[in-house]
């Protein structure tokens, strides 16, 4: 709260405290809530009971706090609410505020405490309901938040926010009709409500509807261009797109890095601390994915072999929902932060406190992470890596991790905002997941036929991609093939690709559609139905084929024009395995007849394919946490010359 000075000594006229509360009343009908509150505070110095002191302030606080949330400071409303809530109990007003102030703050059970004592108060107020179903649905209590969000429409069907709430409740459960038919509902309503829009693009997104559901992300960015989810899955769903080249990729990314960050303008950048050469490098790892996720595979190797005397690790983590693997890092790193609630240019302040060197962006435009941190130049040098296979389009980000196969020099130099710096033996580093089961037999063995799989998110299996596996599936008498991924959970994506197969002239019943199967419950042993993997393009697959490989299955890619379609034959490379790289469609097709054709060097593959990739740079983690470092402290030096 806002205290002007110190309090003088205690008033003791009745009068005098008359004539100091009809001031305060007119200081707080003038809009001067500051000097109301200290009066208020000065009578109740003397009169502690006085209910219009009390009254008044609770007034004043209330109103301090509809201030800074409309001016978008949170955390200042959720503290003015409070204090008014203090003041006088059971305020309806201030209940439904400061819920709606901690929601914004993401502290979500007090958020919910706070709407529930509202709603004993108002059990039909839309408002609180719709932001409840909100709450119930950010903690994951999904079914909770579809009731509440059919009283939210109940109490409002005229209102889009309490349509759009109720769709993201039924969509997390998986009804995605019903989820799309609220959606449509807000839409009918509020035509040009970018929410709504952005979130029925997921839906048509989940239903292998990609094509509406590019459309969709790019009308909600033209309706609401600061709208920062809608960026984000734009520029990500341009990554599937076969019809984007390496060019219109990186445009699309400049167009967003310009805009971001800049209102109100960006602080000065961090500079660089000039002792860093004789202490350890304080770097900053940046991700929503400290926990169960496919990029820790790849980061914990890091983290294990980094030289502590090199490298002092401060993990920034914006992880929802907390795991045993998110033990695992935070005890595996020096610094520990959480940025779950914190706005952008908070995350950014707090980074520049520890004083970081380099600050690495592990997930790009990915779902959750908190890139725009990147756009305040939080530390001198600014790296990308990992998660996101394309440039960030943020000019502050200085460096991009990579290698000479996913991006040759070239055209790939000029299509990044970031400096490329490509390191010898592959930009990754594959740590198998403990309970990896033991490489199975060769299912054909078995069957009597080639069981071909391919295990990448449905979002990369094109209409191109399956005309292509259904050339294959012909040059291979009885061979099938077995997909699975989260999109097979719906009965839209299943039976919309059953009819694209179709359509391909492949018989429904030689494609296999399994689900996901969450980590604990045994993903990989999926592989012992699988002889040959097959990688999706132009945007292949990582931590598939890095599984797949460890599961003794070679895989077969595509070499494509950008680096989201390039990373198979970069892992393909530093592994040995240059064969199973394609550079056309047919030296695909015949790349996966050549293999299905010789079952005895199939096993023979299988049964080696583990320990040569053990054997690789691609599971070397000390070699590989030692050309880290040294690509940091070039970096660094880099900088100091500058």
């Amino acid at each position: 709260m806002n205290y002007i000075g110190p309090l003088p000594k205690p008033a003791t006229s009745p009068a005098l405290l008359l004539e100091m509360l009809q001031k305060a009343i007119g200081l707080f009908q003038a809009g001067q809530l500051s000097e109301a509150e200290t009066l208020c505070r000065q009578i109740l110095v003397t009169d502690p009971d006085s209910p219009d002191a009390q009254h008044l302030l609770g007034q004043v606080c209330a109103r301090q706090g509809d201030l800074a949330l409309n001016a978008g400071d949170s955390a200042g409303a959720e503290a003015a609410y409070a204090e008014a809530a203090r003041l006088r109990p059971g305020w309806f007003q201030v209940l439904a505020n400061r819920g709606i102030a901690l929601a914004r703050l993401q502290r979500h059970l007090e958020a919910e405490a706070a709407l529930r004592e509202a709603l004993q108060i108002r059990p039909d107020s839309e408002p609180v309901l719709t932001t409840l179903a909100g709450i119930l649905s950010a903690l994951g209590r999904h079914a909770e938040a579809a009731d509440v969000g059919r009283r939210a429409v109940a109490a409002g069907p005229g209102q889009p926010e309490a349509w759009n709430n109720l769709g993201q409740a039924v969509h997390a459960e998986g009804r995605l009709a019903d989820a799309a038919d609220a959606y449509e509902h807000a839409l009918a309503i509020a035509p040009d409500f970018a929410m709504s829009v952005y979130n029925l693009s997921q839906v048509r997104s989940d239903q292998w509807r990609a094509a509406e559901a590019w459309s969709g992300f790019l009308r909600a960015v033209e309706l609401d261009p600061g709208y920062a989810p809608a960026w984000h899955a734009l520029l990500f769903n341009s990554l599937y797109d076969p019809e984007q080249t390496e060019e219109s990729i990186f445009e699309i990314h400049r167009r967003w890095g310009q805009q971001v960050g800049v209102d109100p303008p960006v602080a000065a950048p961090a500079r660089l601390h000039s002792d860093w050469p004789s202490r350890r490098l304080r770097v900053g790892y940046v991700s929503p994915d400290f926990h169960t996720h496919s990029c820790a595979y790849f980061l914990q190797p890091l983290f294990a072999e980094h030289d502590r005397s090199v490298v002092e690790i401060f993990a920034y983590s914006a992880v929802e929902r907390p795991d045993l693997l998110t033990d695992w890092f935070r005890s595996h790193s020096d610094h520990w932060r959480n940025l779950r609630g914190l706005g952008d240019r908070d995350a950014a302040g707090l980074i520049r406190a520890d004083g970081i060197d380099i600050l690495v962006d592990l997930a790009g435009h990915t779902l959750n992470h908190p890139i725009e941190i990147f756009a305040l130049q939080a530390a001198p040098v600014q790296v990308a890596w990992l998660g996101y296979p394309a440039t960030s389009g943020l000019a502050q980000i200085g460096y991009r991790l990579t290698d000479s196969q996913a991006d040759p020099p070239g055209d790939a130099d000029r299509f990044h905002t970031e400096r490329l710096v490509r390191l010898p033996g592959g930009f990754h580093c594959y740590r198998a997941p403990v309970e990896a089961p033991e490489v199975s037999p060769l299912p054909a063995a078995r069957n009597g036929f080639v069981t071909f799989g391919s295990f990448n998110n449905l979002a990369k299996v094109t209409p191109e991609v399956i005309a292509t596996w259904a050339r294959i599936l012909d040059a291979v008498p009885r061979s099938r093939l077995l997909l699975k991924g989260r999109l097979l959970r719906y009965d839209d994506a299943r039976a919309r690709i059953t009819a694209e197969f179709a359509q391909a002239g492949v018989d429904p019943a030689r494609v296999d559609l399994q689900g996901w199967i969450p980590p604990g419950h045994g993903p990989l042993a999926v592989y012992a139905n699988v002889d040959i993997a097959l990688d999706t393009f132009p945007y292949n697959g990582t931590t598939t084929t890095f599984e797949a490989l460890w599961m003794g299955v070679p895989v077969i890619t595509l070499r494509g024009k950008r680096h989201a379609g390039r990373v198979g034959a970069s892992v393909l490379t530093h592994l040995g395995r240059p064969e199973w790289i394609a550079d056309d469609v047919p030296a695909y097709v015949g790349t996966a007849r050549r293999l299905a054709s010789d079952l005895p060097a199939l096993a023979d593959i299988r049964g080696t394919l583990r320990s040569a990739l053990a054997r690789s740079s691609l599971a070397d983690a000390p070699g590989f946490a030692r050309k880290i470092e040294t690509a940091w402290r070039e970096m660094l030096q880099r900088t100091t010359m500058a």
